[in-house]
């Protein structure tokens, strides 16, 4: 994409900056007044990801965590909601050993 385009896109997105923070701190607020349910895990869990899809890197940062962590000892577990993922199931991608996914 050039610059130019990229500014353009920019500017488009600006205004919705505003409406996009005041629903993140609804949904903050929402989670404090226990409107939206927490679940507590057994174990440490580490979440990597953004808003962007695709091309930020996130696959190889998992990678690289997961390879720091098992050097130390550990056996990390790698979950994925997969591709786009917007249902509640998860995918186990490993469980401290191989990879059970491509």
């Amino acid at each position: 994409m050039d610059d130019r385009r990229l500014a353009m896109l920019f500017r488009l997105g600006r205004p919705l900056s505003g409406l996009y923070a005041a629903a993140m701190r609804l949904r903050r607020l929402l989670y404090r007044k226990g409107v939206f349910g927490v679940c507590r895990l057994p174990a440490p869990v580490m979440s990597v990801g953004n808003l962007t899809m695709g091309g930020t890197g996130k696959t190889p940062m998992v990678m690289h965590v997961a390879r720091l962590l098992a050097a130390r000892g550990l056996r990390p577990a790698v979950i994925s909601r997969g591709y786009g993922g917007s249902g509640r199931s998860v995918n186990v991608v490993s469980r401290g050993g191989p990879v059970l996914l491509d």
